[in-house]
Order: C-alpha cells, then structure tokens, then sequence
C-alpha cells in the first residue's frame, strides 16, 4: 500500500493538510500514467425527465433491470440499477435527490450506460421521485386527484381554498391539505425548530413548487421541493437524516444499500443555482492514505472539468462558512459545523470511504452540465481503479 508519510521532513513538524498535500503530490508523481481525462463521454440530445415515470421508462427502453428497494409515499418504487464489472470495492451513485436539480438525474441516469469500470456499480436514479413528477403531482397525495393549477400565480388563492392554513405572513404561505404541508416558497431556516403552528406536521412533509423560470425543466408546478418537518419540529430538506434512526422511506432506502454494498467510492450528483460554475466538495475521511487518494481523485476531476472547456468557481466563491476551500474547485465540508445531520456523502465517507458530492451551476447549459457530471465521475473512477489495481 501507498506510505502517504514524506521522508523529507519529520510528520510532526507538518500539520495534516501540509502531509496530505506533500502525500498527494508523491501519489500523483509515482501513478502519473493514469488517463484523467473521460474519453467518449457524451451528453449530445439528453434532455430533462418531466416525471419520474420517464425515468423508469428510459430504464426499461435501455433493457436495464432495477432491484426495488421500497417505496415513497406515493407508492412509486425507490430502485437501485446495477452496472460496471463484478472487481469489489464498490462504486455508489446517486442523484435527484432535489427534484429541481434535473441534469443531476439525467447524468444519473446516463452513467449506467455510459461509466467504463470493472468495479460492481450500484446506481439509484433518482432519490425523490414525487419531487421530480412536480407540484401537481404531489398535490394529489393531499386531494386525491392532480388539480387543475395552471401557473404560479394562482398558487397562493388554490392553497387558501384547498388546504387548512398553517401560517401566512410576509408572502409566505403554508397549508396542510389531507396529511401533508404544502407552501407557496422554500421554509428552510425561517422558522425556529419547534415553532407552534408546525405541530400539525410534525413527522410529515411539506412540499413547495419550484420558482425557478431560467432553468427549463425546473419551472414554476414543473418541480416540487420536498421538505420533512422532524418529530421534534425542525424543517430539513429530503438529503438529511443518514444519521438519524427516525428517516423517511426515502433515506432509509439508501441506507439499507450502503449497507450492503460498503461503497468505496460514493458519488452524489447535485446542482447550485449561483451561476454557470462548477464545484464539488469532499469530506474528512477515517485514514490519511483515504485522504491523498480522494484528493487525487478531486484534483484530477476538476481538471478534467476545467479541460472540457468549463468554468471553475471563481476564487472569491464560497458555498458556504462550513466549507474550506481545498484548490480552485474543490472544497472541504465539514457537517459537524453545518449541523442539521449527515447528508448522503457525510455519511458514506464517515462510514465507508471517500464520497464526492458534484455540484453543476444551473445556469450552465443543461447537456454541458450533465457533461460535467459524467466526466467527474468516470475520472474519478479511473484514479480509484488505479488504486485497487
């Protein structure tokens, strides 16, 4: 195995950031025949999935079997597709795990077909599948029936006519209709966790219909946002509760596979909707030489994105006071000062090893940004296959 420990200099005069970067330059020098680059990656006529019923459909044109491990409130299937070779460790890739995210659950979709591994490869779609069929679609959970709801505009009245009303103040507006919340705007971080009026939905969810009108496929009723209000009263999006014994089904799916597979590599495709840039974060991971080989992986991922013809997040970007920026690209997420639990990738590196999470800028043209998606993943891929050749 790989001594990540330089011998020039004695490891109690470093800290760890300045061994991980001496460590990481030895790795790049000894197995720099590795091709970074994703050769034959291609996003040529992919479009948005308008509902989750066309994923599935893409899945059974493409003669892919998926295994189903549970299901969301809705009923529709939470499955998991399997590709690549048979070579252990394996590989786990997910996306949609924010409906309004799209080319995240396009390029999901497309790195079944199109990710070149040995590795066994488990793949989970798309992560909300009631999110990603829109806001009508989850309005009918609540009525019984998709409502005839034409345009944003009418939301505010539809919801004071249909739902019981929970709050509604300074715009913003939050119903309960049967047992869900439905709200005319994001709630994340406006309330006090165990606010009041929240009781009625305390271990439910809330759903709000995407406002987005730059983003073709994530227009206004075309996406609905899922939110989960905590039995103790907090308002956290879908991609939480990894930690938590109380999950929604949602989670404990990906959960009860992780498990299974012990992923070596985890991969979660997301968007940001602050420009057309490209950044993807890592973790802290549980040994030293984990930590040279993802960031190789990361560094040689960025490059391959800027080497598209891509732009990397400016230098004066930041996603947020819980992340160190590691290169131009690259940030460090600590959970632990975010707070609010352990999202998908928090998880996966605490528990089983390096994980990525890729954020794409919605602002990107929508077949570059699944471009961009694929070929972070396959170059990674090709660093980790040379780590267990």
């Amino acid at each position: 195995m790989f001594d990540p420990t330089p011998s020039a200099a004695s490891p109690q005069s470093l800290d760890r950031r300045q061994l991980l970067q001496m460590a990481g330059s030895a790795l790049a020098t000894a197995a720099n025949s590795t091709q970074s680059s994703a050769q034959g990656i291609s996003a040529s006529g992919v479009k948005p999935f308008r509902n989750y019923r066309e994923v599935l459909a893409r899945l059974e044109a493409r003669g892919r079997k998926w295994r189903v491990l549970g299901a969301a409130p809705d009923g529709s299937p939470i499955v998991a597709v399997k590709c690549g070779g048979d070579k252990l460790p394996a590989i786990f890739i997910s996306g949609g795990a924010h409906s309004t995210e799209h080319a995240g659950a396009t390029a999901t979709v497309e790195v079944i077909e199109q990710l070149k591994t040995q590795h066994q490869v488990w793949v989970i779609p798309a992560r909300d599948p009631i999110g990603l069929s829109g806001f009508r679609h989850a309005l009918s959970l609540g009525l019984g029936q998709p409502p005839k709801l034409d345009s944003h505009e009418q939301l505010d009245n539809f919801l004071r006519k249909h739902g019981d009303v929970l709050y509604d103040a300074d715009g913003t507006l939050l119903v309960q209709i049967g047992e869900h919340g439905y709200a005319n705007r994001g709630l994340l971080g406006k309330f006090e966790k165990g606010a009041k009026f929240l009781e009625p939905l305390l271990g439910r969810r809330i759903w709000y219909a995407s406002r987005r009108t730059d983003t073709p496929g994530s227009g206004p009723l075309e996406r609905a946002y899922t939110l989960i209000v905590t039995p103790d009263g907090e308002i956290l999006h879908l991609n939480r509760f990894h930690d938590t014994a109380w999950a929604p089904a949602e989670v404990r799916c990906v959960r009860q596979l992780l498990a299974e597979i012990k992923p070596a590599l985890t991969f979660d495709m997301h968007e940001h909707d602050h420009g057309a840039h490209y950044w993807m974060s890592a973790r802290r991971q549980r040994t030293e030489e984990d930590e040279v080989w993802e960031r190789r992986m990361a560094a040689e991922a960025v490059r391959a994105v800027k080497g598209m013809g891509s732009t990397l997040a400016p230098d004066s970007y930041s996603p947020g006071s819980f992340f160190d920026k590691l290169e131009p690209g690259v940030f460090w997420l600590d959970a632990g000062k975010r707070g609010q639990g352990l999202n998908l990738v928090d998880f996966a590196a605490k528990h089983y090893g390096p994980g990525f999470t890729i954020e794409t800028g919605m602002q990107c043209p929508f077949e570059e940004r699944v471009r961009q998606h694929l070929t972070v993943a396959q170059t990674a891929v090709n660093v980790f296959e040379q780590r267990y050749r």
